[in-house]
């Protein structure tokens, strides 16, 4: 038997509007969860590395209630945990390699008091303050844009006990 010539240059039916929402719809959800999962997976290393700082800070620092755990790095990398013992008395703990160093924000600089003491030593206000380690001791780091021109920036480096300026850098663009 023969196939008639309509028969054999039959159209294949195109989508309906419905059946392309739909496939546009998978299609994007499939780019949004694996974008999700590219993320997650990039900065897993991260919130790793940060967890088990703050598991350290609570086991072997002392530290009941965690503010915030961030990372240092200069000449190491050192990660820097603040929070509260079972007194309610501020601590920061500075976990490097080979040791941890315990330091009450009481006794030391605190942010506040840094950014004051930079305030008046300084024009401008500061990028960034964070905790650190400089030349083998905990300290402040701030950077901030240079007094005389808004093309460089710098880098001071305070003692996080005292405040007193150890270095400053000064960045090219």
């Amino acid at each position: 038997m023969n196939l008639s010539r309509s028969e054999g240059k039959r159209n294949i039916p195109s989508l309906s509007l419905a059946r392309w929402f739909i496939v546009l719809t998978g299609f994007f959800v499939f780019v949004a969860v694996s974008f999700f999962l590219y993320v997650r997976s990039a900065d897993s290393e991260y919130r790793n590395s940060e967890t088990n700082a703050i598991r350290i800070a609570k086991e072997q620092g002392g530290l009941t209630e965690i503010d915030e755990a961030v990372t240092h790095t200069w000449n190491e990398t050192v990660w820097v945990v603040s929070g509260k013992d079972a007194d309610g008395e501020n601590w920061m703990i500075f976990e490097r390699v080979d040791e941890i160093v315990r330091k009450k924000l009481s006794e030391n600089m605190s942010e506040k008091q840094m950014l004051a003491k930079f305030s008046e030593e300084h024009n401008g206000t500061p990028i960034r303050i964070i905790p650190g380690w400089f030349n083998g001791g905990p300290v402040w780091e701030i950077r901030y844009w240079n007094e005389n021109s808004n093309e460089y920036q710098s880098l001071d480096f305070y003692s996080f006990e005292n405040g007193s300026m150890l270095k400053t850098y000064v960045l090219s663009s």
